[in-house]
């Protein structure tokens, strides 16, 4: 069933973190989201909803030319056209600019909620490959902060039923055993520990070396501890620490992943249709991970809950997405103080509500 796009509306909005919670990792701190939200109108008064998940230090991209980028050269491309499938649509994108991936992925997932919209159903109804899940756990991140304050986000985290914590790690001068062993003696064994590095370390060395120093704290995952563009880095870790390696930064595209897989260099893909320049090349780059025999969970660049809702029906759907061993990302509720949308994504005792409307399942506010 095709679908024809009668108009494109983009407007910046502005989320900002709790100040006790700023994340504040390698890459940088990150205070307040800037976002593009994307509104994609189509026949029979539909409409589509989308997500610019505007980050500068994590992509190049800012509010300001995603919506540049979707008025000058994406828009003129898609309106008044008619495609079969959301995918015909970002093929025309990613011919027209190089990179851009977020601001790509709020009008692929705007197109997607369209399609689904249009033909009234969930996009998981057109994607699962499994019976969806309805609820996904949840982890959290705690921002690279001395002992004292890591414990007590972490405790703030429990309280609110989190039971995967993530440590950003990695800070030169910071004490991340001591902040690890603070937690554990705190908390005791229930907790799942995770560390991100957000590519902290240019040698293996140093990286397999800081690791060694965390496994007595019981890590269940060790994300990105090398830089982004050197994948053979993230490999070799891989084959000399005796912990699973999730691969975020390094694996924007379906060719880095390419090569990735090439050199064995992860365990674990972090996906989200931001990151990756849209849904269609995140629904595309888990199942070539599944197809490798590796295993997918979500990230985040703390997306409101129109962001989450796409991401959440990834995870839902899709057995790549071993939900209840490995948490995804889904923490916006704890780090924003509204939502987005009018009914927003509940988070209950450390699990979000999947949405299960007519495709993504969310609306504006």
């Amino acid at each position: 069933m095709s679908f024809r796009i009668r108009k494109i509306e983009t407007r910046i909005v502005h989320h900002r973190i709790r100040p006790e919670l700023v994340v504040i990792s390698w890459a940088g701190k990150h205070d307040t989201s800037r976002f593009v939200e994307v509104t994609v109108h189509g026949d029979g008064g539909h409409r589509g909803y989308g997500e610019a998940a505007t980050v500068a230090l994590w992509s190049g991209e800012s509010a300001e030319t995603a919506q540049i980028m979707i008025r000058r050269v994406f828009a003129p491309l898609l309106l008044g056209a008619r495609f079969d499938h959301p995918r015909e649509a970002l093929l025309l994108m990613d011919k027209a600019a190089y990179a851009n991936p977020f601001t790509k992925a709020a009008l692929d997932m705007a197109l997607w909620d369209l399609w689904a919209k249009s033909r009234g159903v969930s996009v998981m109804k057109l994607i699962a490959d499994r019976k969806p899940v309805t609820t996904i756990p949840t982890r959290a991140s705690v921002g690279a902060y001395p002992v004292a304050r890591t414990l007590k986000i972490a405790k703030h985290f429990w309280k609110e039923g989190i039971r995967t914590i993530k440590f950003k790690t990695g800070l030169p001068g910071m004490d991340d055993a001591a902040r690890l062993r603070a937690v554990r003696d705190a908390l005791g064994d229930e907790p799942v520990f995770t560390v991100d590095y957000n590519g902290a370390f240019r040698n293996a060395g140093d990286a397999v070396r800081h690791i060694e120093k965390l496994l007595p704290y019981r890590l269940a995952l060790v994300e990105q501890p090398t830089h982004r563009e050197r994948i053979k880095l993230l490999a070799d870790v891989r084959r000399r620490v005796r912990v699973p390696i999730l691969a975020d930064e390094c694996i924007f595209s379906p060719e880095q992943l390419a090569e990735a897989l090439d050199c064995d260099a992860f365990d674990i893909l972090s996906i989200y249709a931001g990151k990756n320049g849209g849904f269609t090349h995140a629904l595309d780059m888990v199942k070539t991970a599944h197809r490798a025999g590796k295993r997918c969970t979500i990230g985040s660049n703390l997306e409101s809950d129109i962001g989450q809702a796409a991401m959440a029906c990834l995870a839902a759907s899709l057995s790549a997405f071993p939900v209840e061993k490995i948490a995804c990302d889904f923490p916006s509720s704890l780090f924003y103080t509204k939502s987005s949308v009018t009914s927003p994504l509940q988070l209950r005792q450390g699990r979000i509500e999947v949405p299960t409307k007519h495709g993504f399942g969310v609306k504006p506010r």
